[in-house]
């Protein structure tokens, strides 16, 4: 029950230092939207193709942000079970 105890531990502490490291998807800007009519008016289009390139920014965010979750799991289950590996070995004093 100790060693499971300490691989939680360790998958805790080896998530958060991942997800500092993960820094390679940066979240869109969002568009500057007028409140003013006549602005809305004026720059349509240009609002339009603003909102539109902020969803498809937004969507390749999400989906990075989905692959970098996928290979941080992978890795802490792989270091997971190294590390319940050296525990046993620590515990059986070899």
């Amino acid at each position: 029950m100790a060693i499971l105890k300490q691989i939680w531990a360790a998958l805790a502490v080896l998530s958060w230092g991942s997800a500092s490291i993960a820094g390679s998807c940066l979240p869109p800007v969002p568009p500057w939207m007028p409140t003013d009519p006549d602005d809305v008016t004026a720059y349509a289009d240009l609002l339009r193709r603003d909102a539109e390139a902020y969803f498809d920014d937004a969507e390749q965010y999400f989906r990075c942000q989905d692959q970098e979750r996928r290979e941080v799991f992978e890795q802490v289950r792989a270091v997971s079970e190294d590390y319940a590996r050296v525990l046993e070995i620590l515990r059986s004093g070899s």
